[in-house]
């Protein structure tokens, strides 16, 4: 992988599927009076010197791009299809519309499979009539193998598969920063890759306290981390179970929950990191 030059991260959504509070849930175990506890759906922006990579489009899209003041990215990277990271996509007609031209979107063949199949009026292509008014999204699908090393406008993003449980997902690498949400185990081989990697940060999915069979808990997490030894680590993709404060006050000194808004500033491969309070 190429080095990285200054890198921004926001957090989109920092929630689970059902967001907190949740419908039927509530605020679960999750202090009311904290904002930190109040997520949207997990997602994510990336930002290199010049371009903005959004990770996923949360149903609540429309929503985070606009509290962030975002209005137009350059590419979308799918982690996988599942609804609380696919459904929004109809709102990148208002990229479409910003950018005035296609997006081009990244996801592995059962991400394009689904997107095909319920999302199918997307991957059209822009009509003659339609002058770049933008009456639907008009995306452009880029699909790849899990393992592949992304050339996405001269930006080399790393791939690797993640278990899911029932299914597989995607995590992303941008140089020494590791994003790895809706995971429940990772082989070997990829454990080895990020132990070498000597990484900045690590971002990873960890949806409760108790072992969970699609995501990984908090302990797993924990042990994840023990053997890779990232400099940096913010726990997201968090469930109603996981109070903001209680998690913060149980982790080690490099060990972070995330929060809607929360931002992180890295300098360089192996430079500064600062990460929002």
């Amino acid at each position: 992988m190429s080095e990285f030059g200054p890198l921004k991260i926001t957090f989109l959504g920092s929630g689970s599927s059902s967001g907190v509070p949740g419908i039927g849930v509530g605020w679960g175990k999750c202090d009311p009076t904290n904002p930190k506890n109040a997520r949207l759906r997990q997602s994510i922006l990336v930002e290199t010197a010049d371009k903005r990579f959004l990770v996923d489009t949360s149903p609540d899209l429309r929503q985070q791009l606009l509290r962030e003041n975002v209005h137009g990215v350059d590419v979308v990277l799918y982690t996988h299809a599942h609804a609380d990271h696919m459904n929004g996509i109809d709102d990148l007609r208002g990229i479409n519309k910003f950018i005035k031209k296609p997006l081009p979107i990244y996801g592995n063949e059962a991400t394009h499979r689904h997107i095909e199949q319920c999302f199918g009026y997307t991957l059209k292509p822009l009509p003659p009539d339609d002058k770049k008014i933008f009456v639907r999204p008009v995306l452009e699908m880029n699909e790849f193998l899990p393992g592949d090393d992304l050339d996405v406008f001269g930006v080399k993003i790393g791939t690797f598969e993640q278990d899911h449980g029932f299914s597989k997902t995607v995590g992303f690498r941008f140089g020494r920063t590791v994003y790895s949400t809706d995971l429940k185990d990772l082989t070997e081989d990829v454990l080895n890759d990020l132990e070498a990697a000597n990484l900045d940060v690590w971002i990873i999915g960890t949806f409760q306290w108790d072992e969970h069979w699609t995501h990984a808990h908090v302990d797993l997490a924990l042990k994840w981390i023990s053997r890779v030894k990232p400099k940096k680590v913010i726990l997201t993709h968090l469930g109603p179970d996981i109070d903001y404060a209680e998690l913060k006050r149980q982790s080690p000194e490099n060990v972070t929950p995330a929060f809607d808004g929360m931002t992180v500033m890295i300098s360089s491969e192996g430079g500064e990191i600062q990460i929002s309070d």
